[in-house]
């Protein structure tokens, strides 16, 4: 795998399994839909808020076999690192400081708040290196994800990508890993 100066994550489903913590987040937040239409989307999304920021979520949270594995390398080889997510970053904190991360570890973390198109838009890479002040040299940054938007965000922002593909089901085989670990061998 090529050597990067920059690595960009996703973090759902790339860095941590959160579905289990979006299933019940999803399944109470439906709850509140009951009311008047026009509420529903406000009360919806309010709901989602209130209820992902909860310490529920945070504890359905699970790393992946090499989560800490992976942050240790990071840590020890001091490797610039950051996360540009469609989750919120205080949340995304939240759950990095509950496993014992620490979140100073990551250069720019670039949640919904701070870029609220999703993915497959560039603007959240855009976002994160406008913050890293990486101009030029897009060649030297990687975006890692484990969906198409991810890798269709990286290309359309103009970096090089690379997909997390864990069970061999993906679609872009040639720029593909199933492990983070991978990254560095």
């Amino acid at each position: 795998m090529k050597k990067y100066k920059v690595y960009l994550f996703d973090f759902d489903g790339t860095l941590f399994d959160t579905s289990l913590a979006l299933k019940m987040v999803f399944k109470e937040s439906y709850k509140e839909l009951g009311g008047p239409r026009e509420l529903y989307k406000t009360t919806f999304i309010d709901k989602i808020e209130e209820t992902v920021n909860g310490e529920e979520s945070i504890s359905l949270t699970r790393g992946f076999s090499e989560t800490m594995e992976f942050f240790n390398y990071v840590k020890k080889s001091n490797i610039s690192i950051g996360i540009v997510t469609s989750n919120n970053s205080n949340h995304v904190k939240d759950i990095l400081t509950h496993f014992d991360i620490d979140p100073s570890l990551l250069k720019v973390i670039i949640g919904n708040v701070e870029a609220p198109t999703p993915k497959p838009d560039p603007e959240p890479i855009n976002v994160a290196l406008n913050k890293l002040n990486i101009k030029d040299n897009l060649h030297e940054v990687v975006y890692v994800g484990d969906s198409k938007n991810d890798c269709l965000s990286a290309i359309n922002a103009g970096i090089d990508y690379c997909f997390l593909d864990r069970d061999g089901r993906g679609h872009y085989k040639e720029k593909s890993i199933k492990n983070l670990m991978e990254l560095f061998s």
